[in-house]
């Protein structure tokens, strides 16, 4: 018998890796490429690392500087030793050409020029490219918010206690996602109606509780299994730091909620109540605080429950308890009219 001889001349999988190693090898990047690189992505950890140490910021706001500045530097070319005025101009431009909000641009330009000021300030740089640039033109839009009756049937729809609690707390005491889902049992204290959260900035208040919110809070945790529910606190705050031990909510697991689980439980009782609006658990943030100014809270008051550390961040609200009056005016006019 003759041997056959194989004929088929394409190239094996082998044979393509084979090939484009030997052009790499033919055609490598300058030492001085790949190091210039290395050394810029090594400056930014080392501001990361500094605001997280030194400045004390929350998690979040740590995770939006690394996002922005780390886009920022993945755009450069790989040649780039010191970003230059116009780079940041161009990256600017892209952001925007892909879609994302003045809002989005602006606080990456905000996380550009804190990194470039503490380079500056630390002699890495002689000067700051971002100095004197401004922030893009942003759109002021007021906050969505509620009424009493569509808070009312965000409740109503809350069939499971966990839900509801979540629901009462975030209204009712005005918190943020990241606030409630940072909560320590022995963060409540049951007997004078208060909590005790960390806002941003790992800045500490203590906010009150309504009755509604400490009952559904009883029910939530009456209701947990015997290994979850065990040494539940009534008599005040536990000097006790125990906020890796007794997460307040948890899932099946016991673990603790996150701020993206809360988000789901809050859009998905919102399509319940059949609520066409479009809002997040900050909403009812934004609800508590004007349904205070609308029913006569002072605005110093309503800026300490929402910890805001300037005033001119509570005002805010002020224009929306405004035009809550206005349409109250309106109605007004035209039963009196008819």
């Amino acid at each position: 018998m003759r041997e056959s001889k194989t004929t088929d001349k394409t190239p094996s999988a082998n044979d393509a890796l084979v090939r484009k190693s030997a052009e790499r090898k033919s055609n490598p990047k300058p030492p001085g490429q790949r190091r210039r690189n290395l050394i810029l992505r090594q400056t930014m950890e080392a501001y990361l690392e500094h605001v997280t140490k030194e400045r004390g910021l929350s998690e979040n706001t740590i995770t939006a500087y690394a996002t922005d500045i780390r886009g920022f530097v993945d755009w450069l070319p790989a040649e780039t030793i010191e970003p230059a005025r116009h780079q940041i101009v161009l990256y600017l431009a892209h952001l925007k050409s892909r879609g994302q909000k003045a809002s989005s641009v602006a606080r990456t330009l905000s996380s550009l020029r804190g990194w470039f000021v503490w380079q500056k300030e630390s002699r890495r740089l002689a000067s700051d490219p971002c100095e004197t640039m401004q922030n893009p033109q942003t759109q002021k839009r007021l906050p969505q918010v509620l009424t009493v009756s569509e808070v009312t049937a965000i409740l109503t729809a809350a069939s499971k206690k966990r839900d509801r609690a979540i629901v009462e707390l975030l209204y009712g005491s005005g918190l943020r996602v990241s606030e409630l889902a940072g909560l320590n049992r022995f963060d409540i204290n049951f007997s004078q109606g208060q909590l005790r959260c960390t806002g941003k900035g790992s800045k500490e208040r203590i906010v009150p509780v309504g009755r509604h919110a400490i009952q559904a809070l009883n029910e939530y945790l009456g209701q947990l299994p015997a290994e979850q529910s065990n040494r539940l606190p009534q008599d005040g705050f536990s000097r006790r730091r125990t906020r890796r031990v007794d997460p307040l909510f948890v899932d099946r697991q016991g673990k603790r909620l996150s701020r993206l689980v809360i988000w789901q439980i809050v859009k998905r009782l919102a399509r319940q109540a059949s609520i066409s609006k479009k809002l997040s658990p900050h909403t009812l943030r934004h609800s508590f605080a004007t349904h205070l100014l609308e029913n006569g809270a002072d605005l110093r008051t309503v800026q300490e429950l929402l910890g805001h550390s300037n005033v001119v961040t509570t005002q805010l609200y002020t224009h929306l308890s405004r035009q809550h009056l206005r349409s109250a005016y309106q109605r007004a006019q035209e039963k009196f009219n008819r």
